[in-house]
């Protein structure tokens, strides 16, 4: 409802004489549009203050997909190796990785010569690696 349907509204019910017929309705409704008048205009003010830009204290953090110069803590994200965005659907950031992936884990070695020790935790735990054949 537009603000010139407010002032119609209200026009309407100051010539209904609901005034007169009964008056405690009559200031309830009154004070419902006058209400809503209020936080019509509140919300305009925030719509037109953050598509402005002056709505961001610099506080707030956003991820982007571009770099957006009008957003001082945005960070890019930037897909990896084997990784693709999907943008298709409105709204959604659909995240595809292609490859094998991670096959297996070997043991890390200290890689001595000739004969090379496996690597432990220091409580007999050996330390395992990703291996990707």
């Amino acid at each position: 409802m537009a603000l010139a349907d407010l002032d119609r509204l209200k026009a309407n019910l100051l010539t209904s004489g609901l005034q007169n017929k009964d008056s405690a309705l009559y200031q309830v409704i009154n004070q419902l549009i006058d209400a809503t008048k209020q936080l019509q205009a509140n919300i305009i003010t925030q719509i037109i203050t953050i598509s402005s830009g002056s709505g961001f204290n610099g506080i707030q953090s956003f991820l982007t997909i571009n770099a957006e110069g009008g957003l001082p803590n945005s960070r890019k994200l930037v897909a990896g190796s084997n990784i693709t965005f999907d943008l298709t659907v409105p709204g959604q950031l659909i995240i595809n990785s292609a490859g094998s992936g991670v096959i297996d884990h070997v043991v890390l070695s200290d890689g001595a010569l000739p004969i090379p020790e496996p690597v432990d935790d220091g409580f007999g735990n050996f330390v395992y690696v990703e291996y990707t054949p």
